[in-house]
């Protein structure tokens, strides 16, 4: 099973001191790089459970399925961060030679200084208990394309209700996930703003589990008077 830094450190607990604009992602601790990947404003998780006969715990041999999405907007710059810092600590940074840093340097770049200012960016990724359904949602992202994910995920917002997809790419990395591209504007006009209090992402999800809605709390994300999105 393929397991991450960052899905291994979600049993941190750890106080979420507030961003600023003057922070600098560099001299984040792990614990606070990890608390913006897992519990900020720009990340939402959705847990769905279904007991399932045979063997296991339970009374009647009876075993709970733990199914979690985990929706970040990658588009938000402090989430890129996040994960360039998680990357910068995990390779011992510091310790490289001058060579290396400037590899890794330009790896860094490339996630943080993405050009997001015509899109909003979401991603999608899962983890289960049960190795066969992580594995078959793997599959499934994996042979998806823009076309078989237009009916199944959405964004919405006050002003704008179920916004089109305009891109779709499959994961590379499991800690990322699937990336879902929607439009910042639409004919002229942000589709999120200040004064929203919302935006959420809908994904219908394969199986026979609910839709799935992540809502992100708009007023959350304003960070020294500035809507980071």
């Amino acid at each position: 099973m393929r397991v991450s830094i960052i899905f291994l450190l979600l049993s941190f607990v750890v106080a979420f001191s507030p961003l600023t604009a003057e922070d600098s992602f560099r001299s984040w601790t792990l614990p606070k790089a990890v608390e913006i990947l897992t519990k900020s404003a720009w990340v939402r998780q959705e847990t769905f459970t279904r007991v399932v006969g045979g063997v296991g715990s339970g009374i009647q041999g009876e075993k709970e399925i733990y199914n979690t999405y985990f929706v970040r907007l990658i588009s938000a710059e402090p989430v890129r961060q996040a994960y360039a810092r998680v990357k910068l600590i995990n390779v011992g940074y510091d310790q490289l030679p001058d060579e290396e840093k400037q590899r890794v340097n330009r790896e860094i770049e490339e996630i943080v200084d993405l050009d997001v200012s015509e899109w909003i960016v979401v991603a999608v990724s899962f983890r289960s208990n049960n190795h066969n359904q992580e594995a078959g949602f793997d599959r499934f992202l994996e042979r998806q394309s823009l076309e078989t994910m237009k009916n199944r995920a959405y964004l919405s917002t006050e002003k704008f209700p179920r916004i089109q997809l305009d891109a779709y790419y499959p994961p590379r990395e499991a800690s990322v996930g699937a990336k879902f591209v929607f439009p910042r504007n639409l004919e002229g006009v942000p589709v999120v703003t200040p004064d929203d209090e919302t935006i959420v992402f809908e994904f219908d999800t394969p199986g026979n589990e609910p839709v799935m809605r992540a809502t992100f709390p708009v007023q959350e994300m304003i960070i020294s008077g500035k809507l980071i999105l």
